[in-house]
């Protein structure tokens, strides 16, 4: 895959299908409003009868194909390539051109096991009910990866992003542990995000494997009380965990920065035993649209200068906040396409 890529971000991969969905269609399929749900063989049909229903919209989804997009907002031209695995069928196709309008450059892994993963977005008002089916998202293999044209990837790319997602399933796992370690030797940035409280509580063995590789570390509020509660640290204090985090056992000499967001709130920063925090500018109510996938396209923006050489906490904060801004404005996680995009401001 020709391309001067800079950054290269891997986790589970799922087609958002987002629709302004009815009560009826929510009933029909026992979903609640404003909720987070794994699919079962109940809400098999759900995905073709939106699609069939009701005017649709395509948004290459994931939390870390998320973040890439947003991450190749601040970038050149193909500086950002994404790795998971889909099916051969419309879904598929139908991410990849969804990705590509984004500016993303996408080099899935192909399975005849499951159809691609996907995401009803059922949208009620501003309210919201995700129904996921993990699929072909969760066959990821380390032995894709590990092919020379993939490979070459992951060696040409300095700076990675990996959602936590990935670490639930083996293939994911090991892929996960390859890259850190690859990172770790050669000195490059591994970015790594806590995902959702659950990682903490039922895989914290994996998740601490590849903390220890990773040079930038997120999360939410949510999510680094949760580790401190699975880690027996006794304290909720959201700057507290922070600073331990940053200091857990690394795999090479660099210290680790950790960055927790919290909403509207102040973003934490640390830096072994420094502690900053952000203020977040704020988006006036009447702008704000829907905040579902802002946390990712904050940590777009962060990644996205960080990626440029920017290595500076403040100013790549100031540029996740920005990112997380344009993507409160609108549907779903997306942002403005081009050609109605505004001027990038200087971080």
């Amino acid at each position: 895959m020709s391309g001067n890529y800079q950054l290269l971000a891997m986790e589970n991969p799922l087609l958002d299908i987002q629709c302004n969905a009815t009560e009826e269609i929510l009933n029909k399929y026992n979903l609640k409003a404003n909720n987070a749900i794994l699919a079962d063989e109940s809400h098999k049909a759900l995905y073709d009868e939106i699609v069939e229903k009701f005017d649709v919209v395509y948004v290459a989804g994931g939390a870390a194909q998320n973040t890439a997009r947003g991450a190749q907002y601040l970038l050149p031209p193909n500086s950002t390539v994404y790795i998971g695995c889909v099916s051969d069928d419309k879904y598929a196709s139908a991410m990849k051109e969804a990705a590509a309008a984004d500016g993303l450059r996408t080099n899935y892994q192909i399975t005849t096991e499951a159809p691609t993963g996907t995401c009803g977005v059922l949208i009620t008002g501003h309210n919201r009910s995700l129904v996921a089916n993990l699929a072909a998202a969760e066959k990821f293999q380390l032995e894709f990866l590990k092919k020379p044209e993939n490979w070459s990837i992951v060696e040409n790319a300095k700076y990675y992003y990996f959602g936590s997602f990935f670490l639930t399933h083996d293939g994911g796992y090991a892929s996960a542990l390859a890259v850190s370690e690859h990172a770790a030797k050669e000195n490059k940035t591994f970015g790594l995000n806590l995902s959702a409280p659950f990682i903490s509580q039922f895989f914290k063995e994996r998740l601490d494997a590849i903390i220890k590789n990773a040079d930038l570390l997120f999360g939410n509020e949510d999510e680094a009380r949760t580790y401190s509660t699975a880690a027996g640290w006794g304290t909720d204090d959201v700057k507290e965990i922070a600073k331990k985090l940053a200091q857990l056992p690394k795999g090479n000499g660099r210290p680790r920065t950790v960055v927790i967001t919290q909403g509207a709130d102040e973003t934490v920063v640390a830096v072994g035993d420094a502690v900053s925090v952000f203020p977040v500018t704020k988006v006036e109510e009447k702008d704000i649209v829907d905040t579902n996938g802002a946390g990712d396209a904050f940590c777009g923006g962060f990644m996205g200068l960080f990626a440029q050489g920017i290595e500076d906490a403040p100013r790549c904060v100031a540029a996740g906040h920005y990112i997380a801004s344009l993507c409160i404005k609108q549907v779903g996680p997306t942002f403005p396409k081009v050609g109605e995009r505004e001027a990038i401001p200087t971080f």
